[in-house]
């Protein structure tokens, strides 16, 4: 070997040697509520695989089971809870909501809830509305779960029956009221896959601003999120609303979704993965430091209260006992300003 060769060899071990010696800056840990749109994409893709889910009918039922399993796969005690369908369609299987269950520590007795629905009209695969936010709530089940408990319980429910007027919330309220005070609040993702920008308050204000800020304080890009004082009839959350229970609804870019919504275009090619991931960390990070957080818990409103924000708002009503038919789900013709 020639002296110029010997001299690249040792070159190169003594390059190696102290490369392998030196101290590496480690990676940032990631929590596992960071990865809670791991499985969003693939979870998306099986559901809307089963065809359209119109409550009530087979592949809604296959939904049902489906769903159920991926909750059971993430570790949590799941049920389904059938509710009654008085006017349902001829042969029409009874229809059930997926409710799935982690217990909280010193404020087990209070619950965060997180919710999509289900079900689809007839002839549209539902890709946006609303099985990526179904997926959303199953990746963020799992998340919560690996991140350990949190001091209050989370609850996780997949609404059949949206389409069909809200009658799975309105069930779902009807057959908790006995523990509907416990609710400190439910969160409702359903106006499709593009980034989340805000929440509709509806009509709670300062108290669910603030709540949510805290619970997103840990990360900067986070804070740039609004509140919007809207009440939002279209979707499950308007049933607590109905009820008295603090709620927020994820409001998202609504041009995307109107472009697809309710018709056979809502496929999946139609679906922003990229932005349901980083909905699915915040959506995460926002239930579970709702559940850890110290503040005292959000009250309920009395009957009285609800009845007057409505009024406020143009809906009217006697909460929270409404007609299932006493409003169409339509969705918001624009996205209200920022107030």
């Amino acid at each position: 070997m020639t002296t110029h060769s010997r001299r690249l060899v040792f070159g190169a071990a003594a390059a190696f040697f102290f490369e392998a010696c030196a101290p590496h800056e480690r990676p940032a840990a990631v929590s596992p509520l960071d990865r809670a749109g791991e499985t969003l994409e693939a979870d998306t893709r099986s559901l809307c695989a089963l065809g359209p889910r119109v409550t009530g009918f087979d592949v809604c039922s296959r939904a049902e089971e489906w769903a159920a399993a991926r909750f059971r796969e993430s570790g949590l005690a799941v049920r389904l809870e059938s509710w009654e369908w008085p006017a349902h369609p001829p042969g029409a299987a009874t229809p059930r909501n997926v409710v799935a269950e982690l217990p909280g520590g010193d404020r087990v007795g209070e619950i965060v809830l997180l919710a999509a629905h289900l079900d689809t009209v007839a002839g549209s695969p539902g890709a946006n509305d609303d099985a990526v936010n179904v997926a959303l709530v199953l990746g963020v089940a799992r998340a919560v779960r690996a991140a350990g408990p949190a001091r209050r319980s989370l609850r996780f429910v997949l609404f059949t029956g949206e389409e069909e007027k809200l009658l799975g919330s309105r069930a779902y309220v009807k057959a908790h009221a006995k523990e509907l005070g416990a609710h400190v609040l439910v969160v409702v993702y359903d106006l499709g896959s593009a980034p989340t920008q805000g929440f509709y308050l509806n009509g709670r204000k300062e108290e669910l601003r603030a709540l949510f800020q805290r619970a997103l304080s840990a990360r900067e890009a986070w804070r740039s999120l609004f509140g919007l004082y809207t009440v939002w009839e279209g979707t499950d959350s308007f049933s607590f609303v109905e009820a008295g229970i603090p709620v927020l609804s994820a409001y998202q870019d609504l041009a995307p979704y109107r472009a697809v919504h309710h018709s056979e275009r809502d496929t999946l090619e139609t679906v922003d993965f990229a932005a349901s991931r980083a909905n699915a960390a915040l959506a995460a990070a926002l239930v579970n430091g709702v559940a850890d957080d110290p503040e005292p818990a959000l009250r309920r409103m009395t009957p009285e209260e609800t009845a007057a924000l409505l009024a406020r708002h143009g809906l009217g009503g006697t909460p929270p006992a409404v007609s299932a038919s006493a409003r169409p789900t339509a969705l918001p013709e624009a996205g209200p300003a920022r107030p």
